[in-house]
């Protein structure tokens, strides 16, 4: 009896331990399920965009030059809407034709499919005469947005999605000559740029002076000393035999890059003629957004940098087509605009062949760039560090937009 007794009360502490094992096992995996679905739900990725339903454009006025001044500029902000809620932003572009033309081929459209929207818009182009200037920026325009859109949608920053060759890249100095300056006035302002960290500045001339532009080159350099690469944008005022004159003349100075020497209708033989003349590197095209006229750049002309505008271009779409292009024939590309360095640092960080991007300085009155997100986008010792976040990776300053917007 004794023995039976024993033996179910073993079986009963067995039982109530079995139990306790099972519920806490139980309890456990209850807290574990939960914890999983908090991490899962944590870490869910953004619906994906499939479908476009509007593009919005905003016209913002702001001051161009010193208050005192009085003048003003209008900048553009393109939008493309989808219906997982996100919103892709880009720059520039004329709003009329991006309302009236591009925006009804891209609404009801998946954005993802970049590529084909881009032939879409470029085939809407050639019924307005061609892809010109106005209607590749506002293509441009769009691409980026589209771009930045699929960023956001996937979780990764537009650089890397577009090739990520390198996650820095070399910003020169650019808006000194804008208007009327004298050499020693010129020179202030180089070396004023150069002491802010850039490490290459460029300056302009704007005037067929000839003993000015080399005096400008001269002061400039006896105000920075040897290290600052120096560049010069010659605003296509010259023929080829006076800008192979003027290049000879800056060999002293050691100058980095020529910028758009030439103008005229033998444009391809004075780039000739002035890359014979200098051991500068010879840049331009900034005006040249399809991929045929920059061949014949290169191939002709002998370009060896291409400047051509990330909107005019056809934005990071046409870009990339545009310096495989360049890659091939050993050249390299710096996207003209300064005005646009938080656009173009994603081009330049993406492609193996990409030199540098233009940047009117934060101290300047020419740019609103360092004004339009919160947080701002920086230039650091000449250098923008590319950034992590999804799309551009960058946010609309909505106070500075609604403050500058115009109904």
């Amino acid at each position: 009896m004794i023995d039976i007794l024993h033996s179910k009360r073993k079986y009963s502490l067995r039982a109530m331990t079995t139990n306790r094992t099972l519920f806490g096992l139980y309890s456990f995996g209850i807290c574990m399920a939960v914890l999983l679905g908090q991490l899962l739900a944590a870490e869910e990725p953004p619906r994906r965009a499939s479908k476009i339903t509007r593009v919005e454009t905003i016209t913002l006025r702001h001051p161009w030059g010193t208050i005192e001044d009085g003048k003003t500029r209008d900048f553009g902000l393109v939008l493309v809407h989808a219906d997982n809620g996100m919103y892709g932003i880009s720059r520039g572009g004329g709003k009329r034709f991006i309302e009236e033309e591009l925006a009804p081929v891209l609404v009801g459209q998946d954005p993802r499919r970049i590529a084909k929207l881009w032939e879409d818009m470029y085939e809407v182009a050639w019924r307005f005469r061609g892809p010109g200037r106005s209607a590749m920026g506002a293509i441009g325009a769009l691409d980026i947005a589209l771009w930045d859109l699929y960023g956001k949608s996937v979780g990764e920053p537009v650089w890397r999605l577009l090739g990520g060759y390198r996650d820095r890249v070399p910003v020169y100095a650019d808006g000194i000559g804008y208007y009327d300056q004298s050499p020693e006035e010129m020179a202030d302002l180089v070396k004023k740029h150069a002491d802010l960290g850039y490490n290459i500045v460029k300056f302009h001339t704007t005037h067929r002076d000839f003993e000015g532009a080399v005096q400008k080159v001269k002061l400039s350099r006896e105000r920075v000393g040897p290290d600052v690469r120096l560049m010069i944008d010659m605003f296509g005022m010259w023929d080829g035999p006076q800008a192979a004159s003027l290049a000879k003349r800056f060999a002293p100075y050691n100058l980095y890059l020529i910028e758009e020497p030439v103008g005229g209708d033998d444009l391809l033989t004075y780039y000739r003629m002035v890359g014979a003349s200098t051991d500068a590197l010879l840049a331009g095209g900034e005006g040249e957004g399809t991929l045929y006229g920059v061949r014949e750049l290169i191939t002709q002309g002998g370009l060896e940098v291409i400047q051509s505008d990330i909107l005019t271009g056809g934005g990071y779409t046409g870009q990339l087509r545009i310096a495989a292009l360049a890659e091939a024939h050993h050249a390299k590309v710096a996207p003209h605009g300064a005005q646009y360095p938080d656009l173009n640092c994603h081009l330049v960080a993406a492609i193996p062949n990409g030199l540098m991007i233009p940047a009117c300085p934060r101290t300047e009155p020419y740019q609103i760039w360092s004004k339009l997100y919160s947080p701002p986008l920086r230039v650091v010792d000449g250098y923008i560090q590319m950034t992590e976040k999804p799309g551009l990776g960058l946010e609309l300053d909505w106070d500075f937009v609604n403050r500058h917007r115009v109904e």
